[in-house]
């Protein structure tokens, strides 16, 4: 094996599940010896707070419920348990162990890596799983690790350190006063620096700085050329735009940093390779005039070749890989959405500047994804894959299912390419693979167990139950999946699973799962133990010998939970704030060995690659339609842009269902085609420093300015009566503002925390909306600043609308997803004189039904706020155009009239409408059915009273059910 050594040295590991039966908590008290090697240490495995390990062999544990987001929730009985670390074992070595409920042994020939033994009548489960070495430990975050291998077989790896600010566990604390200046929530950070370490001679050396630090950086790659020097590339941002640098080392010493790219827009995720005569080969995402393409450079000498477009099409392509075979091919896969769906292409080199054509590897329907690429030894290409459902990303959420979530269900698939260009179907790897995630780790379901997912069910709305979230079904959920071949053709593919099911209240646990196949049959799944983490993480696959494995990922211990509640949190504390952060990014090495695979790798040719399926463009015309619409505003002109403020992803601690953040970028930017968002996630992770940071350097990353402007933003959770609400910043460096504590139901006076949030804004120029406001996220309006809180969330994807009762898809007593608070609805927060203009957005879940449209000067950061901040927005469920206005006034505004009030309407559907209300003061004053999906008309009220403000807005209802609000507009008549 790799032979690396550690801290506590081990061959292997043996995991002891207790109580996987258990319905009621129990005691699993115990210890264990082994009658051949001996046991170095012992790991907890899912510990509760009282739980302890007491020495390298024994323990104090009990069952007790599953950890979950309330006490609740927190129903059934889950395993605990230990992790035996054993050395000097053999196949008939013997571990004997004695617990509270009962003594067994069990012989290590009979757990095989990807199997369980269960003993006491199947209260306990027992498996084989890899050891794992720590490489990196300190206070900062080591994340992104990425690996090769030298010519001589020493290991490079590289990887990003960010460094917190010193204060940053306090900067996130709860608060018992209001701060009078709000200047430390802007503190900088640390920043990021990229380290490569070097494991030779069966240690790890110091890390080598591979830039400064401080940096705003982001994913490196690595790549060692033939005579021996590691190139590592990485992402910088200067100015706004990240560009690809590389840098050598020789001799142990940094050489000259190279620029790969020059072109303006943002070139990342590089992916690296060397040829078969030494030169490296990088291949990077680059956005371009606000889309993405794929390119590459080859190693010339010191320096590399200008960049290569490698994609050809019109459309965004993401997520490069790279690989090289001994004849001098090099190939680069990717994903692209040229065909109205995410597909994976490859494209082969036989040398710099030889490409040949295009080759869609996996192009159906369904959504295909993040390929990872290797060639065996018989220089046949094995791409791995996770594939979604038919429809990804389109309209999903409480009122419609004919698409697919974000994270609805993931599988993933291998084939493979031969140097003809046909393709290979090995056996599937599914029967090796997790199935639907379970709270049992020895759950026996498999991704081959489950089918039926890949179309959406369009009925499955129709079905929700009342008061019930829209959940997706329970499906496997495999994905990111990682891929090398050895020097035997044994194929090693790694992949995340959030199995077993496990929450902290940083967000879900995912885990990393092993499986390889020998050429005839496949072995897996294998828990490899320190790679809890979010669902994005990427672990570097190494074999440096035919039958071993080294997997480097980084973990950041969630879940161990008892990192919490031993410091006293407990289940009905829903965020961390209070207590030091515990948890943080280190890099570990987990090892393997199988036996070489025996033969070539079997697999059945099922031809050429087909022809691309293309999705139907669907809503391409409404949203062009929507684009190229103009408004004249006093001699100005304004133009539509769709967006949304209200989105989550994995580092929302209730973001299970909700998938990486980058891929609500990829939703963002291809099925929703939005022109502006704000994203994402409850304070951007907990207020936790590392995930704001990373968020909001993706919000920079993917700014095109003209073209796309992600705003920075996130959900700040209060419970009902003070809200929640998302705020939407123009400018970076704005950290999340921590809570004073909540006001009772029954105060009637102004929330302490709401007034500070509005100061907190004022200061730094931004805004909020309050959302699902008649739920019990919401409020009874006992706040409003009409500076700082100029929008609302009117309706909202995953749930309801919070107009007024009795309107369409509004929440009742009966069925109000997420709790009825009937003092929440937007109509009696204007009997208050405030004034809101509409937006919808999606929360979790929800994709492609939530739109907030706003009327801006320009696609800038700061023209949204503008255009938000003078309720010059509508939303709308669907590509709906409206524009109302009254005289020369916009929506949203507030004006006084001598003439009675007038409305000029103006919709256009996406289907005919049904119905056209105007509302005034909460009254229905006039309703037109025109049946047709071009309505314009004329009203003006004949009955207005002089000397009173009233309240005008505009409901269309198309046939199909499909809705938009347009702002109200606020008319004092004064008469003649």
């Amino acid at each position: 094996m790799f032979g690396l050594c550690g801290p506590a040295t081990a061959d292997v590991g043996v995991r002891v599940l207790l109580g996987v039966t258990d319905k009621e908590p129990a005691k699993w008290d115990g210890s264990a010896t082994v009658d051949r090697g001996r046991i170095t240490k012992t790991d907890p495995w899912r510990f509760s707070k009282e739980d302890e390990i007491l020495s390298d062999s024994s323990w104090k544990a009990s069952t007790a419920p599953v950890m979950n987001r309330t006490a609740a929730e927190a129903k059934s009985v889950v395993d605990n348990g230990v992790i035996l670390w054993l050395t000097g074992e053999d196949e008939n070595s013997t571990v004997q162990i004695k617990t509270a409920q009962g003594d067994f042994n069990v012989r290590l020939g009979e757990i095989p890596y990807g199997k369980f033994e269960h003993v006491l009548d199947g209260r306990v489960a027992i498996d084989r799983i890899p050891p794992s070495w720590q490489v990196t430990s300190s206070p900062d975050e080591q994340d992104y690790p990425v690996a090769a291998i030298a010519p001589n077989g020493d290991i490079w790896l590289a990887y990003l350190e960010f460094r917190h600010n010193p204060e940053h566990n306090k900067l996130r604390a709860p608060l018992t006063t209001a701060p009078k200046d709000f200047s430390a929530y802007t503190a900088a950070p640390g920043g990021d620096q990229v380290l490569l370490k070097r494991f030779s001679q069966n240690r790890w050396e110091e890390p080598i700085a591979i830039t400064a630090p401080g940096g705003d950086l982001y994913r490196p790659a690595v790549a060692v050329d033939g005579s021996g020097r590691p190139w590592v590339f990485w992402s910088a941002n200067e100015n706004g735009d990240f560009d690809l640098w590389a840098r050598p080392v020789a001799n142990g010493a940094p050489g000259k940093t190279v620029r790969i790219s020059k072109a303006p827009g943002s070139d990342v995720f590089p992916a690296a390779a060397t040829d078969a005569k030494g030169r490296v080969w990088v291949a990077w995402q680059g956005w371009r005039q606000g889309k993405a393409a794929i390119f590459a450079a080859t190693q010339q000498g010191d320096g590399f070749s200008s960049s290569a477009a490698v994609s050809n099409s019109s459309a965004d392509e993401w997520n490069p890989a790279i690989a090289a075979d001994s004849t001098g091919r090099v190939t680069v896969a990717w994903d692209s959405y040229r065909n109205g769906s995410f597909d994976v292409y490859a494209r082969t080199a036989t040398g710099p500047g030889h490409w040949g054509p295009e080759v869609p590897v996996a192009a159906t329907a369904r959504y295909e994804a993040y390929p990872s690429i290797a060639y065996d030894p018989q220089g046949r290409l094995w791409i791995a894959y996770e594939e979604g459902p038919e429809g990804w990303g389109k309209d999903f959420g409480a009122y419609r299912s004919s698409g697919a979530s974000v994270y609805f269900a993931r599988a993933v698939r291998l084939v493979g390419l031969d140097s003809s260009g046909r393709l290979i179907r090995p056996a599937d790897p599914g029967a090796a693979l997790e199935g639907v995630p379970d709270v049992r780790e020895d759950s026996p379901a498999r991704q081959a167990d489950t089918t039926g997912w890949e179309t959406p069910d369009d009925q499955r709305y129709t079905r929700r139950e009342p008061n019930a979230h829209p959940m997706p079904p329970p499906e496997p959920r495999n994905t990111l999946p990682r891929l090398t071949v050895d020097a035997s053709g044994r194929i090693w593919l790694a992949y995340r699973s959030p199995h077993a099911t496990l929450w902290n209240p940083i967000g879900t646990v995912w885990s990393e799962y092993l499986a390889s196949f020998d050429g005839t049959s496949w072995t897996g799944p294998v828990y490899l133990l320190r790679s809890d983490n979010v669902l994005d993480n990427r672990p570097a696959l190494l074999s440096r010998r035919a039958g071993d494995l080294m997997v480097i990922e980084s973990s950041d211990y969630r879940r161990e939970v008892q990192l919490l509640t031993k410091r006293g949190w407990d289940t009905s504390q829903m965020r961390t704030t209070g207590i030091a952060d515990p948890y943080n990014n280190d890099l570990f090495a987990s090892v393997i060995a199988l036996p070489p695979a025996a033969q070539p790798i079997a697999g059945r040719d099922i031809g050429p690659p087909p022809p691309p399926a293309v999705v139907p463009p669907g809503d391409a015309a409404s949203v062009a339609k929507l684009r190229a619409y103009r408004v004249d505003a006093a001699g100005s002109e304004l133009k539509l842009v769709r967006g949304e403020f209200h989105r989550h992803s994995e580092i929302s601690y209730d973001g299970a269902l909700d998938g990486t953040l980058l891929d609500q970028w990829r939703y963002i930017l291809d099925a929703a085609a939005l022109d502006w968002v704000g994203c994402c996630d409850h304070d951007n992770g907990g207020a936790r420093e590392y995930t704001w940071w990373t968020t909001q350097k993706l919000t920079d990353m993917f700014y095109t300015p003209g073209r796309f402007a992600p705003m920075f933003s996130y959900e700040r959770s209060v419970a009902y009566p003070e809200g929640h609400r998302n705020v939407v910043f123009a400018q970076r460096g704005v950290r999340p503002l921590p809570r004073l504590p909540i006001t009772a139901e029954n105060y009637t006076g102004h929330a302490p925390d709401t007034q500070m949030f509005y100061a907190y804004l004022k200061q730094f120029g931004g805004l909020v909306a309050a959302h699902t406001s008649g739920t019990d996220m919401g409020t009874d309006w006992r706040d409003n600043d009409p500076d700082s809180e100029p929008v609302v969330e009117i309706y909202q994807g995953m749930r309801q609308n919070y107009e007024m009762p009795d309107a369409p898809r509004a929440n009742n007593a009966q069925d109000s997803i997420g709790g009825w608070r009937p003092k929440g609805f937007i109509n009696l927060a204007f009997e208050k004189g405030y004034r809101f203009g509409f937006e919808a957005s999606s929360d979790h879940v929800s994709t492609h039904m939530s739109y907030s449209v706003v009327l801006v000067a320009g696609d800038t950061r700061d023209a949204i706020l503008d255009g938000l901040r003078k309720r010059h927005v509508y939303a709308a469920t669907d590509n709906i155009l409206a524009d109302v206005r009254s005289g020369p006034h916009l929506m949203g505004e507030s004006f006084s009239s001598s003439e009675p009030p007038e409305l000029r309407v103006k919709l256009s559907g996406t289907a005919p409408f049904a119905r056209v209300h105007i509302v005034k003061d909460n009254k229905y004053v006039y309703t037109t059915e025109p049946g047709a999906r071009d309505v314009a008309f004329r009203w003006r009220d004949n009955a207005p009273e002089t000397g009173k403000t009233s309240y005008y807005y505009v409901r269309g209802e198309q046939q199909d059910g499909e809705l938009v609000w347009a702002s109200p507009f606020w008319i004092t008549y004064t008469g003649k």
